[in-house]
């Protein structure tokens, strides 16, 4: 009899680890958790799926990402970083969320959806010697994007990782930026900012449906999708995503259209505006969209990335350089569609 082989693979591993989170969580767990959950689907959900990698599974405050490419993996990291810089500036050091990231490139065993083995632990032993805000990489993966992107990584020397057999060597990137040595002890405790209640109010154009919502966003977005060109009839759709539980209908009530086995589509039975997409499924459930010209302040909720890319109408110009991602790329669509067995339209 013939002992089956395990699934293995090559894949760019990456993994990021949010610093000083359970702490912060003790703290402050509601706060903590929809602080993380807005960067995660303003910046670093959309930001992988530009780079056409795959969440694996979140571990508390970590995420597992595999890419098919080191040099996706890499530029993936560094977008990410360098987005929350921009996202963190203006705010007190100790009310800042950061991240550290590491990558690795190794052979992984593949158990269903999960990646397993020491490529794995490599990359999350590796985040561990990120300086803050920086990314620590492999001399595997350097070997690869040396010469491109390398000449930003520093040499950190070789480090015995725990429970890692072998040596490895380690560059850094960020490390100049941070000001932060590679020594993963000594680690900053951070803070979130202490947010107000938002004052957001919006409706339709004839008036009939009106709604309000008392947290922050938790994103925004163009969406290029054929869907939303439909519902909308317009050859863009912009929209901002809430705490379903944040949201209420103040003045009547939408109609729902269920425009798929995931979501549904609010609008006014009056006047049709568009108004909110909710979704059916799994976590999805916990957000609701809102179309974001129906906000009575849509000026304040610009955009950060393009969804649905390749929907794109041939003659709409495009002159910003925010993040392009296909729906086919888009981590919680994907989820979302194997959840009821399709593939993403």
């Amino acid at each position: 009899m013939t002992q089956e082989t395990a699934q293995r693979r090559l894949a760019a591993i990456l993994f990021a680890d949010v610093i000083g989170y359970s702490r912060l969580v003790g703290l402050d767990e509601s706060g903590t958790l929809r602080a993380v959950q807005q960067h995660r689907y303003s910046l670093i959900d959309p930001t992988i799926g530009q780079y056409q990698g795959r969440i694996v599974k979140l571990l508390g405050d970590g995420i597992l990402v595999e890419f098919s490419s080191v040099h996706n993996a890499v530029d993936c990291a560094v977008a990410i970083q360098r987005g929350m810089i921009e996202r963190n500036r203006g705010l007190a050091e100790d009310r800042q969320i950061r991240f550290r990231i590491g990558i690795n490139l190794g052979d992984v065993v593949v158990q269903g959806d999960d990646i397993l083995g020491d490529g794995v632990n490599i990359a999350a032993r590796l985040q561990e010697l990120s300086p803050i805000n920086g990314v620590c990489i492999s001399a595997t993966v350097f070997g690869y994007v040396e010469g491109d992107i390398g000449d930003d990584f520093a040499d950190a020397g070789v480090h015995r990782l725990k429970n890692i057999a072998k040596p490895v060597r380690a560059y850094v990137y960020g490390a100049q930026q941070a000001g932060a040595s590679v020594d993963p002890v000594l680690r900053p405790f951070v803070d979130l900012p202490v947010e107000k209640a938002a004052q957001v109010t919006g409706g339709c154009l004839c008036g009939a449906v009106r709604y309000e919502i008392n947290e922050p966003e938790l994103g925004s977005m163009f969406c290029h999708c054929r869907m939303c060109q439909k519902f909308t009839g317009a050859p863009v759709a912009a929209g901002t995503t809430f705490s379903i539980e944040a949201l209420r209908f103040v003045r009547g009530a939408p109609k729902f259209y269920r425009s798929s086995d995931i979501a549904e589509r609010g609008f006014c039975g009056d006047c049709g505006t568009s108004l909110v997409y909710r979704g059916l499924i799994g976590i999805w459930t916990k957000w609701i969209l809102v179309f974001t010209a129906s906000l009575d302040n849509p000026w304040d909720y610009p955009p950060t990335y393009h969804l649905g890319i390749e929907s794109k109408l041939p003659w709409l110009p495009l002159h910003d350089d925010l993040p392009r991602t296909r729906c086919a790329d888009s981590p919680s669509l994907v989820a979302a569609y194997d959840a009821v067995h399709q593939p993403v339209p």
